[in-house]
């Protein structure tokens, strides 16, 4: 696993916001074409992480850098290699060697303290060199300022929410963590990063039941076999949209959850659960669409425009 510190300036924040938005971040070719640069980006592997700070470092040397601050920083995790692609995404320029990504988390006024001594280093080393991505001297300890930091967020929401500062949540949700792999052994040791906001959620979703209707095939089963799935996919979705209840369903691992997330099956603006062209052309997978519900029991006014968004961009419906 490797992980790799970009510092945006106070000039990229539309292009911040735009590379989050559209779950990508890229370099320009002088910047990505350079000796000690490319070999790094290179090297980036699915499951890679890319950290980006943004405000607050800027060209200044170590000690300067001691007790400053960045206003934001996003972890994000890599769902592919480098490539390259001239089309235009970011208003100001091509930025043509890019790398996808999913957002993870934000952290706001994030100090040296806050990720490491090396991690900061390498967050300032590339602050010194136009956003070049710098790869810290030891990755591990930032992993585990990363743990300890969603353990923090979470059973602080926990408190705020007035239940127990229970930091485990729901365990049996492998929908609500990521895992952080150590350099691979045999037996290998692994951080997990928590989506907090959709523990928060399953934890109201589930209102204290122990087994629960899935949405889609209206099975009644144990809490264990049933995601809570985003509607809208989590990592194009604003903080808001994150936190609101009526962007997650409940979505069986019995196949109901898999269906959805690959567009096999959509929910229409009636609410009708339906199958694409490309499920029906596979008879078993046909078959496995028709044990589904007719209509879908978390479709209503108020999660409308996520099923919508999940119609076009996921099912690629074309309505009329």
């Amino acid at each position: 696993m490797t992980t790799v510190f970009v510092y945006v300036g106070d000039k990229g924040r539309e292009n911040l916001n735009t590379g989050i938005q559209e779950s990508v971040w890229g370099w320009k070719s002088k910047t990505a074409e350079g000796k000690s640069h490319l070999p790094v980006l290179q090297s980036l592997r699915e499951g890679d992480y890319l950290v980006l700070g943004f405000l607050g470092l800027g060209r200044i040397n170590v000690e300067e850098a001691r007790d400053r601050t960045v206003s934001e920083l996003f972890v994000t995790r890599l769902t592919g290699e480098l490539y390259q692609d001239h089309t235009q995404v970011w208003n100001d320029d091509v930025y043509p060697y890019r790398v996808p990504l999913d957002v993870l988390g934000v952290w706001e006024q994030v100090g040296r303290d806050d990720v490491g001594e090396e991690a900061w280093e390498a967050l300032r080393r590339s602050a010194s060199a136009k956003g070049a991505a710098r790869r810290p001297a030891n990755e591990n300890s930032f992993m585990e300022k990363l743990l300890a930091g969603a353990l923090r967020q979470w059973g602080k929401e926990l408190v705020e929410a007035g239940k127990p500062a229970d930091i485990s949540g729901d365990s049996e949700d492998p929908a609500d963590a990521s895992a952080l792999d150590l350099p691979p052994v045999t037996d290998r040791p692994a951080y997990v990063l928590a989506r907090t906001e959709q523990k928060a959620l399953r934890r109201q979703k589930l209102a204290g039941r122990s087994e629960v209707h899935c949405d889609l095939c209206q099975l009644l089963l144990p809490k264990r076999l049933v995601h809570t799935a985003h509607i809208k996919r989590r990592s194009v979705s604003s903080h808001e949209e994150r936190g609101d209840l009526n962007n997650v369903m409940f979505a069986c691992v019995l196949g109901c959850d898999s269906l959805f997330e690959h567009g096999y099956v959509y929910v229409a603006d009636d609410g009708s659960i339906q199958s694409t062209a490309e499920a029906q052309s596979f008879p078993d997978l046909s078959g496995a669409v028709q044990r589904l519900g007719e209509r879908c029991l978390a479709y209503n006014g108020s999660s409308a425009q996520y099923f919508a968004w999940h119609r076009k961009n996921i099912a690629e419906v074309k309505e009329s």
